[in-house]
């Protein structure tokens, strides 16, 4: 009987550090955990982030604990980090979303390479397009288990092809897709590693706003942003850029009338890998998203950090905060045509918000907010992923 370590490939169609993708992050930080259980893992990516991180690329990775190994060039970036050799195939911002187009050639051809000379055992990954699906079925050739890392909703209309086992982060995911997937789903929630989120030194000053996106309920802080500016000003609103830069909040105010550069207590952030600053900064975040998560890592960091999250009560959001967070009627579904918020709606948001900040932090939520969060770490998570995914092994 082998005593080898089993071999993990994580393979990705963007960077595994891109700060802007919840997906990625959680993707990664379980192949870490994996790495620190005894398995061996690579992972084959690329540059690509699906925002646009201040300074590029490189300076994700500077703000990462990595070291480069040999054979680095202009083409493929070589590193190693927790435990994991990565391959990212460079690309350049400025098509990111169509890299395949690109250097597509290039990272199959790597990954050809890893499927006949390393062997992975297991493939974690995820994706959509042809191209993953290629892929998905080229490892599944050569012996490999497929395990799809689903993250959103996007597949109910067309399930993920070529896989053994699909993974999702939260309860309310995998009912989602309850009688649209032939596949088992497995639900282990998104782990948390402390050392890139938990701050070590706080001064909570501040409510923060994160990737200011119509479907995260831009419009409805606007119109608090501009309470708070009428009525608080002394209180910092933090707007911190993701997908979409942080100035998009203004540009929803400016949508329903309302001019939010006017009030000096309004502050921009662009999207950064070092989360853990952020954090250090707020003491309550505004997450009334209008769509339904489909789980909520910003708000699980925000809460091992003892910031409360006020958050749309529905999807797996609500699961993921769990009576620790405060949980609010979300604002109503996207229309065609940017309308306000009913006023009553904001009402209530607004007096959670107040309160919620006044109280901080002598009021009990900010306490209760970090032992539910720390249920979520890598020390506590790595047991049941380990379990699971060596239990792969051995399934026929």
């Amino acid at each position: 009987m082998s005593t080898a370590a089993p071999r993990l490939l994580l393979l990705l169609g963007q960077s595994p550090f891109d700060p802007t993708s919840g997906a990625a992050q959680s993707t990664r930080i379980i192949a870490e955990i994996l790495a620190r259980t005894g398995f061996d893992v690579r992972s084959l990516a690329t540059t690509a982030c699906e925002g646009d991180p201040p300074g590029g690329h490189d300076l994700v990775l500077a703000d990462s604990p990595i070291s480069f190994l040999p054979g680095n060039n202009a083409t493929i970036l070589r590193l190693h980090s927790r435990g994991i050799d990565h391959s990212l195939v460079v690309v350049d911002a400025t098509w990111r979303h169509e890299w395949v187009r690109h250097v597509g050639p290039r990272f199959d051809a790597a990954y050809a390479d890893i499927l006949q000379t390393w062997q992975p055992d297991i493939v974690l990954t995820y994706g959509g397009d042809r191209a993953d699906l290629a892929r998905r079925k080229l490892a599944r050739a050569a012996g490999a288990k497929v395990v799809f890392a689903l993250h959103n909703l996007a597949y109910r209309k067309q399930p993920p092809a070529e896989v053994n086992h699909i993974l999702v982060p939260t309860q309310y995911l995998a009912n989602a897709y309850r009688g649209v997937l032939e596949t088992a789903i497995t639900v282990l929630p998104p782990p948390l590693d402390p050392e890139r989120v938990l701050a070590t030194q706080r001064e909570p000053q501040a409510v923060g706003f994160i990737n200011p996106e119509p479907a995260k309920g831009a419009t409805i802080a606007a119109q608090l942003a501009d309470r708070l500016g009428r009525e608080r000003p002394e209180v910092p609103l933090l707007v911190i850029g993701g997908r979409v830069p942080p100035e998009a909040l203004a540009v929803a105010g400016r949508d329903i009338n309302l001019d939010l550069t006017k009030y000096p207590n309004l502050l921009e952030c662009p999207a950064t890998a070092r989360v853990k600053d952020v954090w250090a900064a707020l003491r309550v975040v505004l997450m009334p998203s209008v769509v339904r998560e489909a789980a909520g890592r910003c708000a699980l960091e925000a809460m091992l950090n003892g910031v409360v999250p006020l958050v749309s009560n529905q999807g797996g959001l609500a699961e993921i905060v769990g009576d620790a967070g405060v949980r609010l009627p979300a604002p109503p579904p996207l229309e065609g045509r940017a309308r306000r918020v009913p006023q009553s709606l904001v009402d209530v948001w607004w007096r959670a918000l107040v309160n919620a900040f006044d109280d901080y932090p002598t009021g009990p939520r900010a306490a209760a907010c970090r032992i539910h969060a720390e249920r979520f770490t890598v020390d506590a998570l790595s047991p049941a992923y380990d379990r699971w995914f060596r239990s792969l092994l051995t399934r026929s």
